[in-house]
């Protein structure tokens, strides 16, 4: 009858090979593909303040779910900052699906109106979402920078407009 041994050659390979696959098991996810906003809704809020509330619409290129454990995001038009979100609830995220974040912003309006005939004249905006995200995958958390911007239609900020 013929034992196994383990010598310190077997166990250095056994070590690095875990430690091999932990690694590619535990490589950071893909970011997010930011694929634009709809249901935009402007509110007046208590205090003279603005809320601007929209869903945005995202796509998951990774091969496995991920859980949105929190979101913050500075909201830029034009350049200009015009306010800033934090999102606290969990949201599964489905493998290689889209997926929509409610997204609530107090808009700072004076941002807003010092671009006003700017904004008029072109007819279009200049949106940019900058944030962090804490994205989790099984037991590992990830904190990510994330940064999107795109080019919108006026008409597509109104509410009678889709978004998309």
């Amino acid at each position: 009858m013929q034992y196994f041994t383990i010598t310190r050659e077997k166990l250095k390979l056994a070590g690095i090979a875990v430690m091999i696959l932990w690694a590619a098991g535990c490589r950071q996810p893909e970011a997010p593909e930011y694929y634009g906003f709809r249901d935009v809704q402007v509110a007046r809020a208590p205090g003279g303040q603005t809320t601007l509330a929209t869903t945005v619409k995202l796509y998951n290129p990774n091969p496995y779910n991920l859980e949105l454990k929190r979101a913050e995001v500075d909201v830029l038009i034009n350049g200009k900052h015009a306010g800033h979100s934090i999102l606290d609830s969990p949201l599964l995220i489905p493998r290689k699906d889209t997926f929509y974040v409610p997204v609530a912003v107090q808009i700072d309006m004076r941002s807003l109106f010092s671009n006003a005939l700017s904004l008029l004249q072109s007819g279009q905006v200049n949106v940019a979402l900058d944030g962090r995200v804490k994205v989790k995958k099984g037991w590992v958390t990830f904190n990510r920078p994330f940064h999107y911007e795109s080019k919108e239609d006026l008409n597509s900020l109104l509410p009678s407009g889709s978004g998309f």
